[in-house]
């Protein structure tokens, strides 16, 4: 099941057009190249990175029902390379940029460090020889190499109407790749772009950062029984559930409880009674059954299924006052 999961923090209501800026332009062009100079990276390297990330933020705002999101076309001076936050935008600049873009609220990405560190070390590894049926897997001496990229980046909301900064993250996301060969230079050929993988850890970064602000459709995996046979009714309702025919399911499986069944068997069925139910958006209906499956039939999974169920229904009201209008 797909189903929309609440944000981690609730934003006010009140923002519903919400501004992306960057401000990760260097106080000091100097000062900045230099560091680059020290860190290994090219400025067009950390710019890449940075757009990957502000464009992940604003794709995965985008696909939440949320927000209405702009994007601001300046880029204003903060903290490239910065360990810390810099000095927080002032309400007078923050409200001259909600009133050109017709915002609620801005959302920048204020600071944006990266790293790419690779090691390599000697190592038997499998080398295949030959081609079809005589090809052949054998062990030589050779290179194994890792790269690992980090990124530490960090958000603010501004909030012009509370005049309040709502969030202030700190993200650090990283990520490992590899590769080996027999020599160190065909090792590090196959492993991954140093740009390529910064720009990835700053897309982890930006969707997690979404996730926080953003209530996000989210995939929900439930088991469905099918077995024992001896009540029919089981395996089939669970055939219509395959092809989305949920009413007929749940039908199914609530007559299926009016033959001569074993307790295991009518835990089963109510259980799959209730995936029907979450599916079709009765929660209430759903742990209903799947505590009437612990607490008639003993089907233990039954208790930890209704357990899910009422966090998810505090989830779904969560969720409700997140996305009223309402002031």
């Amino acid at each position: 099941m797909s189903r929309l999961m609440p944000a981690e923090i609730d934003v006010p209501n009140h923002v519903q057009r919400l501004l992306i800026v960057d401000r990760t332009a260097p106080q000091n062009e100097n000062l900045a190249v230099l560091e680059g100079l020290i860190s290994g990276e090219a400025p067009f390297e950390v710019r890449n990175a940075v757009e990957a990330t502000i464009a992940t933020v604003q794709q995965e705002l985008n696909s939440s029902p949320r927000y209405e999101i702009i994007r601001a076309r300046e880029r204003l001076r903060g903290g490239l390379f910065a360990q810390t936050f810099p000095t927080p935008l002032t309400w007078p600049q923050i409200e001259a940029l909600c009133r050109e873009y017709d915002a609620d609220a801005v959302l920048a990405l204020e600071k944006f460090s990266s790293d790419f560190i690779v090691t390599d070390k000697r190592q038997i590894i499998k080398k295949t020889e030959g081609e079809g049926r005589n090809s052949r897997t054998v062990e030589v001496q050779g290179i194994y190499a890792e790269g690992v990229a980090s990124v530490q980046v960090g958000f603010r909301l501004y909030d012009p109407i509370s005049k309040n900064i709502t969030d202030q993250r700190d993200f650090e996301k990283t990520n490992l790749w590899s590769a080996e060969a027999e020599t160190k230079t065909q090792a590090l050929a196959l492993l991954i772009d140093k740009v390529k993988a910064t720009q990835y850890v700053g897309q982890l970064a930006g969707a997690s950062y979404a996730r926080r602000i953003a209530p996000m459709y989210l995939r929900l995996n439930r088991m469905m029984y099918q077995k024992p046979n001896d009540n029919p009714a089981l395996a089939r309702g669970a055939r219509l559930g395959e092809v989305n025919r949920w009413e007929e399911a749940v039908e199914v499986w609530e007559n299926g409880l009016n033959f001569p069944h074993k307790d295991k068997t009518g835990g089963r069925i109510c259980h799959n009674i209730a995936v029907g139910y979450e599916v079709l958006g009765d929660l209430e209906s759903a742990k209903y059954w799947a505590g009437k499956a612990y607490t008639d039939y003993g089907l233990k999974q039954g208790r930890t299924y209704a357990r899910s169920l009422n966090t998810r229904m505090i989830q779904e009201e969560r969720l409700r006052q997140q996305l009223s209008r309402e002031q």
